[in-house]
């Protein structure tokens, strides 16, 4: 009876493992699309991204990254669940672990970054002003293209407002030309809000897959131990 009783929970602990790995493969999917998603829009945005903060820009690279790698190892962990392999669960077990402090190590790092709002706003607001400065003066179009790009994905005009303009340009407008609805809000605020729901939606999801990782890990770590345990049964 002791031994039906160990082999059913053996069973389900089998049947966790494969469920978790399932979860980190669609988790790491959707980091990974979460990631190059955000890398593209980072990458529009560039000039306007103020330069104590570029690196984070480096912040959906390292989200691409660790989802590429979970969308991966899940293959790994299942391929050790199924074949009983102990050395295959610990070795998976130890990645996810190596992943979790990855994913933690990034969390610490947009935090660094972004850990004074106020210092944040400021700088947001004096890159969108640098950017859009000399083509409201008309003195330098060189960054022309981004500052119609910025007005109109993100609804905005001007820097603060749409008085920073003399003749707003068709882009503050909501059909693109001048009988449309002009945007209201500032770029700047636009912008600095773009970014901070850029990063807190990749930490949400970062947080919950660390979560699960940790979880995973446990599961795969007694999964081990007991395929271990029935070999050392049968050997003696």
């Amino acid at each position: 009876m002791c031994s039906a009783a160990m082999s059913c929970a053996e069973g389900i602990v089998k049947f966790l493992v494969a469920g978790a790995n399932l979860i980190f493969a669609l988790g790491g999917l959707a980091l990974l699309i979460v990631g190059i998603l955000y890398k593209v829009n980072f990458s529009h945005y560039t000039d306007a991204i103020p330069d104590d903060y570029q690196s984070i820009g480096l912040a959906p690279v390292l989200t691409i990254i660790v989802g590429s790698i979970i969308f991966v190892i899940a293959f790994f962990g299942c391929c050790g669940a199924f074949r009983e392999s102990s050395c295959m669960l610990t070795t998976y077990a130890v990645i996810l672990l190596i992943i979790f402090f990855m994913q933690i190590a990034i969390g610490i790092f947009v935090m660094v970054e972004v850990n004074n709002e106020d210092t944040f706003k400021t700088k947001v607001e004096s890159a969108i002003t640098k950017v859009f400065t000399p083509v409201i003066q008309n003195t330098d179009n060189t960054t022309k293209e981004l500052v119609d790009l910025i007005q109109k994905e993100f609804k905005c005009c001007g820097i603060k407002s749409s008085s920073d303009w003399t003749t707003p340009p068709d882009t503050c407008y909501s059909n693109q030309n001048s009988t449309g609805t002009l945007y209201t809000q500032g770029c700047a605020e636009a912008f600095y809000e773009f970014l901070e729901n850029s990063l807190k939606i990749i930490g949400i999801v970062i947080l919950t897959l660390s979560s699960l990782e940790i979880i995973g890990s446990i599961f795969s770590l007694c999964l081990s131990s007991s395929i271990k345990n029935r070999e050392r049964r049968f050997r003696y």
